[in-house]
């Protein structure tokens, strides 16, 4: 069998149970592996994950950016959270960073906010979305929207992105808004929601 040339094999029956034997080369040594462990180890390298939110209202500043903070971590493999602010890659790779956020003015003029990221506290050129957020329905009834979008990265392991914003006056606000009994029963919404996910 050790001599047998692949070609002369006979096809392996599927699906495969991961528990075929697979031999390589590791040092220097000849040595055997199991497919399932080369799955491990494509999980392990290719597919990084991480699902962030926040439930608390936050406040932004018009003179200073100011970083979108996260105190929920609803999922996460190979990427995490640290700090409050920063999403944090283990693994080397091209990530997909997706955020969200829902936007309230109580101003009677439309306002604008800008948000972009920054990676390891650089900020990424070119990354800058403006967004216009309408003026209030009318006194104390503020108006809402939820934006978001994303962007395609390029990481080291071990660093992470911050996602930035700027409004152009301090009552443009991110509020999360808590569940309504009703009816119609809502579910609790979060101010901020990122994701993270590895693409190669």
């Amino acid at each position: 069998m050790a001599d047998q040339k692949i070609s002369a094999m006979g096809a392996a029956s599927t699906p495969l149970t991961g528990a075929e034997l697979v031999p390589l080369v590791q040092s220097g040594v000849n040595v055997r592996t199991t497919v399932a462990l080369f799955g491990q180890y494509a999980k392990n390298t290719l597919f990084n994950y991480g699902s962030f939110e926040d439930s608390t209202s936050q406040t932004g500043s018009p003179t200073a950016p100011t970083a979108f903070t996260f105190n929920t971590t609803d999922l996460s493999s190979g990427v995490t959270l640290a700090l409050t602010t920063r999403v944090t890659a283990t693994n080397a790779g091209v990530y997909n960073f997706q955020w969200s956020g829902q936007f309230q003015n109580l101003d009677q003029f439309p306002q604008d906010v800008s948000v972009w990221i920054r990676v390891n506290g650089t900020d990424v050129v070119g990354s800058t979305g403006l967004v216009g957020i309408p003026g209030r329905k009318s006194a104390g009834v503020p108006s809402h929207i939820l934006v978001g979008w994303n962007y395609f990265v390029t990481l080291t392991a071990g660093q992470y992105i911050e996602l930035m914003w700027v409004p152009t006056i301090a009552t443009l606000t991110v509020p999360a808004y808590p569940a309504q009994v009703g009816p119609p029963a809502i579910p609790a919404a979060a101010s901020v929601i990122v994701t993270m996910n590895q693409v190669g």
